[in-house]
């Protein structure tokens, strides 16, 4: 494989402006050592910087060798190389699934520290038919045997872009043996006591030409489209049935909702409760199937309370729509804006201009500021009443007020910014993260 086919691949789940720094996640191993390598030879010429970012899980003995060894060969080739080190003690159970955490948000942390947006790792053709077959055998649905994307959002600031979906493994080897660059064995990877081991060797032996792992692949990419069509539906729905306020909640007709086909009404109210919850994964099945049985009654699920409203009102039982709105329960950590560097051209209010950094606040709203704000911080309203909220709950249920973003100085509550300026300003700008 060579650098024109990967930038090939790559156009497409970059998009347009082509970005001015990209980052790839480097093991060492065969597949990410030559997907770093091949990233470099494609950016170098078109002036964009490339940094490979090598995680230490500290694991095994070796590791910290190995990253260094990593990050030699990687600067011999003239490539910006960072080892991130795993913090903390080893993790009693589930290992691999602790350390994917662990360096997910190593990589996470450190492109938002440098501006980065899309970060490249290297699973191929081989990675995405073990992820179908590890799906199938926990019995997963059309988003589980979708198995891995070319392209979804780690936060959102940073997409994960796998550009090897299609190339089986032997090329990337290949790329490595012509240039004569060695790579390292993860022993791990041959630990059968990990359910992935398990399925690797399985594979291996039923498929000596490649022909199933490519069949695998191709159903993967077919439930991808199968998985897209019915979002695209559950949208649909959604635009249907719910009435959405800036202020990070919503009101739901149920009846709209139920008339949907069952699978289409559970996607939709899955992607609802996210979004005013606050958190990235769905609820489960389960409790998500009882709560489309029975949208009539009030309930809790996902950090989200559902009560009967009409235009606004809490109503009895049965009457009017549902208001949906984030538990005040499990708040989020207040947030000192002190040390929070400011965004640049931010005229108020064109938020498209909006430049780098931006953070989430409680998964719900996006986040910036227009100028230092050093002793203040955001939290969570809670128990406060303030006038500029008396004077609209016709329009903003008090059930929703204890959730909504508050800005304090000490103790004193300075301002609601989802409901406009605070202050002379707009000294912090926040937006819902209505998704859909």
């Amino acid at each position: 494989m060579g650098a024109a086919e990967l930038g090939r691949a790559l156009a497409p789940l970059l998009g347009k402006p082509v970005p001015k720094h990209i980052a790839v996640a480097c093991s060492g191993g065969a597949d990410s050592l030559a997907l770093t390598l091949l990233a470099d030879q494609w950016a170098r010429p078109r002036g964009i910087k490339l940094s490979a970012l090598i995680v230490d899980h500290r694991l095994r003995q070796q590791s910290a060798a190995e990253a260094r060894q990593v990050a030699d060969w990687l600067k011999a080739a003239g490539i910006a190389a960072h080892i991130l080190t795993r913090r903390g003690a080893r993790p009693k159970a589930d290992i691999q699934a602790a350390a994917r955490a662990a360096r997910y948000g190593l990589l996470a942390e450190w492109c938002a520290g440098h501006g980065v947006r899309h970060l490249l790792l290297a699973h191929h053709r081989e990675d995405q038919a073990e992820t179908l077959l590890l799906r199938a055998l926990r019995g997963s649905g059309i988003d589980g045997l979708a198995a891995m994307a070319p392209s979804r959002p780690l936060t959102a600031d940073l997409q994960l872009l796998r550009p090897l979906l299609d190339q089986p493994k032997a090329r990337l080897v290949a790329a490595l043996q012509a240039r004569g660059q060695a790579w390292i064995e993860d022993p791990s990877n041959r630990n059968t006591a990990f359910a992935r081991v398990q399925v690797r060797a399985a594979l291996g032996q039923l498929d000596q030409d490649g022909s199933l792992t490519r069949h695998l692949a191709t159903t993967a990419a077919n439930m991808a489209r199968a998985r897209q069509a019915l979002e695209q539906l559950a949208s649909e729905a959604l635009h249907r049935s719910v009435a959405w306020h800036e202020a990070g909640f919503a009101w739901l007709d149920a009846a709209a909702l139920r008339a949907a086909p069952e699978e289409i009404g559970l996607r939709a109210l899955a992607r609802l409760l996210r979004l005013v919850g606050g958190l990235p994964e769905p609820p489960r099945l389960e409790s998500l199937q009882r709560l489309l049985n029975h949208l009539d009654e009030p309930a809790t699920l996902h950090r989200c309370r559902l009560l009967p409203v009409a235009q606004g009102r809490l109503l009895p039982v049965g009457q009017g729509r549902l208001l949906v709105h984030r538990e005040a329960r499990f708040p989020p950590e207040p947030l000192p804006l002190g040390s929070l560097q400011p965004g640049r051209g931010l005229p108020n209010p064109a938020w498209p201009s909006l430049v780098w950094p931006r953070l989430v606040w409680d998964g719900r709203f996006d986040l910036a500021l227009s100028r230092p704000m050093p002793g203040y911080r955001l939290a969570m309203l809670g128990k406060a009443l303030p006038p500029a909220l008396l004077a609209r709950e016709a329009e903003i249920p008090r059930a929703v007020w204890p959730s909504l973003p508050a800005l304090w100085r000490g103790k004193t509550l300075v301002g609601l910014p989802v409901l406009g300026p605070v202050g002379k300003a707009d000294a912090v700008i926040m937006r819902f993260r209505n998704s859909l």
